[in-house]
């Protein structure tokens, strides 16, 4: 018997197999196995760290793996790896030409993938690129590139390899309220104690105008609107108010409705609010002549 099995593991070995037929049934079906396995493993993985695009991400996987256990399993066959290893070598030299032609689109995928697993914006998100140079909301993310829909309600389409290098602030990801400051200027004659009541009322008015105080501040009676001096100008008394809102879009309407509101307020309360003027004096000369 064991003479039997022997003969049938020869088979084909140094011919067809690398290895004797029981050794290589016994390969594949470890192969396999493990292919199995490691999928799992993967899929379990993906599900757990939440990827976006899941879809995609697990039919990448599937691909490779199938790719992956057949090579395994052709290398086992001597034929086989007879025509892969010219294939491979000659496929190498391709892959460089390919790789250097497409380099910018390779790029581009790469920092989509990037994108997609890292997370660093969401679809909905609103992001500054830049320093200003996009700033709008994210409306789609692809493995190529991300679109941007700015106020002008316009849409940019960023190759993903520029948005992964950029310098990259989310507005939209933050965990307290968002600050911003509403800048005013006042006359040097100006009772700056009642400019700065009025315009913390008018601020602590506004329906979207969030406390930012802790209820230990709030006890100890806090100042719900900061309002501080910040310059003296040619032309008036500069102040700046700290404003919080939920998020940037909510403050970019707030501000726009605190100016006009602060604007009617001051109004009402005889504040003037100074511009730049300029005061031009025109001396005339009077040429004396000389009457004989």
């Amino acid at each position: 018997m064991d003479q039997f099995i022997e003969q049938l593991n020869q088979w084909g070995k140094d011919s067809i197999l690398q290895y004797g037929l029981i050794d290589t049934i016994v390969i594949i079906v470890l192969i396999l196995l493990t292919a199995v396995i490691i999928s799992k493993l993967l899929t379990r993985l993906m599900k757990r760290q939440n990827f976006r695009n899941l879809p995609i991400w697990l039919k990448l996987k599937k691909y490779v793996m199938i790719i992956i256990t057949i090579y395994s399993i052709l290398t086992l066959f001597i034929p086989a790896k007879t025509i892969l290893s010219p294939l491979l070598a000659s496929g190498g030299i391709v892959a460089v030409v390919i790789g250097l032609a497409a380099q910018e689109t390779v790029g581009n995928l790469i920092s989509g993938f990037m994108i997609i697993t890292f997370r660093p914006f969401h679809i909905g998100d609103l992001i500054r690129v830049n320093n200003g140079e996009y700033v709008g909301t994210v409306v789609e993310i692809t493995v190529r590139h991300t679109i941007i829909e700015t106020f002008e309600n316009t849409r940019v389409i960023v190759p993903n390899s520029q948005m992964n290098t950029s310098v990259l602030e989310n507005i939209s990801d933050i965990s307290t309220a968002k600050a911003d400051f509403l800048y005013v200027s006042v006359a040097y004659d100006t009772d700056l104690e009642k400019a700065i009541r009025v315009l913390q009322d008018v601020i602590a008015a506004h329906p979207d105008y969030v406390d930012p105080r802790s209820e230990e501040e709030k006890q100890q009676n806090k100042e719900k609107v900061i309002v501080r001096v910040t310059d003296f100008k040619d032309s008036g008394i500069a102040l700046r108010a700290t404003i919080y809102s939920n998020d940037n879009s909510t403050c970019f309407t707030m501000l726009s409705d605190l100016r006009i509101a602060v604007k009617k307020r001051f109004d009402q309360e005889g504040i003037e609010m100074p511009y730049p003027k300029q005061d031009i004096y025109i001396k005339e000369s009077i040429k004396k002549e000389d009457q004989q």
